[in-house]
């Protein structure tokens, strides 16, 4: 409380034109500052739809119809008085990409309206320049100059990642050190679809020291070493980069269809094999077809290391999708195992 009340008393003795009229601080002042400032953290990371929540719904329409620029930074550095509290004007500058400034960016001050409804602040957009100034035709411009600050100033500290062995059906999150020292908040994501790794979304910021990874195992056996190709982006302006990750995924028990390409047709017998990759042996408590199909071999021991067969016959009228298997022992944490039938003929 006493910071944000230090940053409210700074904010209103910064410059502002103040006339003879009674003038008054604008209502629950510490909630407008937050408002604001999420507002445009929003806009900087480049996710306008995100933003739409802080802007008056009548107004949303005109704030997605603006054409804006990259903006570096937003900045609120005051707030005027007001003769109704209901109204604030708030001033932000903003530095923003412009090929005429020797520097490659320019910086000026705005006022944005906001106002007091619903016991919340909302944006006033009047204009969509006052919230994007125009730039002209050098958007493409823009784009290259944004594409090389991200190539400056990002980087992977590591081309590879050994996963080690991992579990099957587990999911973990895995820290990749990267630097970047830009003032636009980034993004990376995925350039192509992976079977077993997702990026994920959280804006990048000078702040931030991991690109965090999200592994998913339940669609791979044995090892890989795939190439990640990354986007890292902000707004339309994308940088490639590509990650190799690496490592083996262990199934503690793996299923088998036989025949594996044949179709399974009613009153034909078909067999799935299950194989125990573990060194514990694992009593049989269940095994459940959801009454689709008729077990004819239900064994009820899964011994180490071993593979058990289960000979199956679909049910007339009725079309398989997954077999459900409960063991008395956990193998590496789970007592239930699935398995999706392959070649179903509908």
């Amino acid at each position: 409380m006493k910071r944000g009340f230090c940053l409210i008393v700074a904010l209103f003795f910064a410059p502002a034109i103040i006339s003879s009229q009674e003038l008054r601080l604008p209502r629950d002042p510490e909630k407008l500052i937050e408002r604001v400032q999420r507002f445009w953290g929003r806009v900087t990371a480049g996710q306008r739809f995100q933003a739409l929540e802080f802007v008056l719904p009548e107004k949303k329409d005109l704030f997605l119809s603006g054409n804006p620029t990259p903006i570096l930074n937003a900045k609120l550095v005051g707030l005027d008085l007001t003769a109704d509290a209901d109204h604030a004007a708030v001033r932000i500058s903003l530095d923003v990409l412009s090929k005429e400034a020797a520097s490659g960016r320019l910086n000026w001050t705005i006022t944005d309206s906001w106002v007091w409804r619903g016991n919340n602040w909302y944006l006033n957009l009047k204009d969509p320049p006052d919230l994007f100034p125009k730039s002209g035709s050098a958007d493409a411009v823009d784009i290259k100059e944004v594409q090389r600050q991200i190539d400056k100033n990002f980087e992977i500290l590591q081309n590879s990642v050994d996963l080690g062995t991992l579990v099957e059906g587990r999911h973990s999150r895995v820290e990749v050190p990267i630097r970047y020292t830009g003032d636009v908040p980034i993004s990376a994501e995925l350039a192509l679809p992976n079977p077993l790794v997702d990026v994920e979304s959280t804006p990048i910021t000078s702040r931030y020291q991991h690109l965090v990874l999200s592994v998913g195992t339940e669609n791979w056996e044995g090892p890989f070493n795939l190439p990640l190709a990354l986007k890292i982006r902000y707004q339309a302006a994308i940088v490639e980069r590509t990650l190799f990750v690496k490592g083996e995924v262990f199934v503690p028990v793996a299923f088998r269809q036989s025949p594996p390409n044949g179709p399974i047709e009613e009153g034909r017998e078909f067999s799935v094999f299950v194989r125990n990759n573990t060194s514990q042996q694992a009593g049989i408590l269940f095994i459940s077809v959801d009454a689709k199909l008729d077990v004819l071999k239900p064994p009820s021991v899964l011994p180490p290391n071993q593979e058990i067969e289960l000979v199956l016959k679909l049910r007339r009228g009725e079309s398989p999708d997954k077999l459900f298997l409960e063991l008395d022992t956990p193998l590496y944490g789970r007592d239930i195992f699935t398995y999706r039938f392959r070649n179903v003929r509908r």
